[in-house]
Formats: structure tokens, sequence, C-alpha cells
């Protein structure tokens, strides 16, 4: 289990499935399951752009790994939001 400060090393798209692609986030550590949680719970502000997109879920952490499904348009606008979600996480799980 991780506890200090975790940063993104890349990304990669995985796979690319109709109007979505999975998007892959590589962390600099595997983070621990309060880092995790607070990760995927964070609020991170409204999204902009298609109703599923607005109203859908958010990205999951898988050993070191982020990924989502995202809209092929919106990918700049899931970056900000895995980079707002990890200084919140980091910010809160940080020793």
């Amino acid at each position: 289990m991780h506890t200090g400060v975790i940063s993104l090393t890349g990304r990669t798209t995985a796979k690319e499935i109709g109007e979505r692609v999975e998007v892959e986030w590589g962390l600099s550590a595997t983070p621990g399951l309060e880092w995790v949680e607070v990760f995927q719970f964070a609020e991170v502000g409204d999204r902009v752009g298609p109703v599923d997109w607005r109203q859908g879920g958010g990205p999951d952490v898988v050993g070191a790994t982020v990924r989502w499904f995202v809209p092929t348009t919106e990918v700049d606008q899931a970056d900000g939001e895995v980079s707002r979600r990890l200084e919140v996480a980091n910010r809160r799980c940080s020793t």
C-alpha cells in the first residue's frame, strides 16, 4: 500500500468502441484502498458535453492504472478530471 504522493506517468488509448474510447492513465505507484475510494468519489465539478457523458460514471482504478471509457470528443475533459481527482486523493491521503 502506497501512502505518499501519486502522480500520472502517461496516458494511452486502449481500444475504441463506437464513439467511445478506453483511456488508461498510468500511476507512479499502486494506491491503497483509501486513496482509491477518495479518487473515485471526489467531487470535481460538472462535465460538459453529451448527456451520457455528463451523467455517466467516473474512472476506475485497477492496480497502478486508471481506466475509463469516454466519448472520443471528451478525452481532454477526462484528462482534466483525472488530474483533479488525483490532486484530491493525494491531498487527503498523503502522509
